[in-house]
Parts: structure tokens; sequence; C-alpha cells
């Protein structure tokens, strides 16, 4: 468990990530019509981008991760509902990682005969099978990202309980990820862990 490498990511630095993408955009692009999000990771990214360059948003829902470093299959859960046909859309996720997901995501709104799909992400990992048009930040490290505190809580703790670390280990392990002694009694009083 603690022989991974994670960056943790402040909502201020996520912030300033996001706008730094949205100042790369708006001086090196025309308008897009939407952006379409891809949830779960790319919600959050999509709402501020969103913001920044002051265009509709829309969604699609792509399943694959399922624990630290393991990709199953990537699944499509939840299909586009906007009207994409000869517009521009921008793309986007938290993290281009294998880049399954960008790549399935691409192929999919492909169908909906776009004029041009443009990718973005805060983060991209140099393995990714997809370098995004537009990414903040470079890295082979895990990502956490400040919108997963409980996710990332609890699986942490449960996998280092069943590694036989004690309750302080675990305490000292999260608040070393930057995680706050409230945001742990939190996830530990709702969830157990």
């Amino acid at each position: 468990m603690t022989d991974h490498q994670y960056l943790s990511v402040t909502w201020q630095e996520y912030q300033a990530l996001t706008q730094s993408i949205a100042d790369q955009i708006l001086s090196h692009e025309a308008p897009f019509a939407t952006i379409i999000a891809i949830g779960r990771g790319g919600l959050t990214f999509g709402h501020l981008l969103s913001d920044f360059l002051r265009i509709p948003i829309c969604s699609i829902t792509i399943q694959s991760y399922t624990d630290i470093k393991k990709q199953g299959e990537v699944k499509i859960t939840e299909g586009l509902s906007s009207r994409i046909g000869g517009k521009r859309v921008l793309l986007v996720d938290d993290i281009a990682d294998s880049g399954a997901t960008l790549k399935r995501a691409t192929s999919y709104l492909r169908r909906f005969r776009p004029q041009s799909i443009t990718t973005a992400t805060l983060f991209y990992k140099p393995h990714s099978a997809i370098r995004p048009d537009y990414y903040a930040k470079q890295t082979d490290l895990w990502i956490l990202q400040p919108f997963e505190v409980t996710e990332w809580i609890t699986t942490f703790s449960n996998k280092m309980k069943k590694e036989s670390a004690t309750k302080k280990d675990i305490q000292s392990f999260l608040r070393g990820l930057g995680y706050t002694d409230e945001q742990i009694a939190f996830v530990r009083r709702h969830f157990a862990t």
C-alpha cells in the first residue's frame, strides 16, 4: 500500500491547473459549442472549465477502475443526451492514465458526427495511449483528487488494516497524504473504516 507514490492535489491547485488549461484554450482555439465531461473524474474539471470558458457542459459516464492501478473493462454506463452533430466539442477528463477511457469516449462520440473533438485533461501520464490536446501537468504518480476524500481514506484504511497496520499508522499515513484529522474522523464515523 505505502510503496506507491502519490500526488495529493488541493482544491486551490486543482482550480489553478484548470484555469491554466482554460487560458491555453482561449489563447489557441476558436470557441467550442460544448464541453463533454467524462464522469466521474471529468465532471469537476468540466464544471470549472465551463465557467472559465463560458460554454455549456454535458456528460457521459465511463467506468473502468476497480482498485488502485487496476483497470477493468472500459464501459460507457451513461450515454450522451445532447446533440453534437456538426459542432466543435471539448472532451474532458481529469487524467489521461492508460488512455483507454479517452480512446473509448472519442470513438463513441464520433458516431454523433461532431465537426471536431478536442481533448483536455488536468493530468497526463506519459505511458497513456492517447496524449490529450491540452493538459496541465505530466506525472507518473497516482493522483489523489480533492473530490475523492472519502473514497481514498476508505480504500487506504481498509487495505492497511488487511496488512495489519495499526490505527495510529493508518492515521499517520493519511496525514502524510494531506488528509486532515477532521476528514479522517468523518470517514471513520460514517463508513466504519
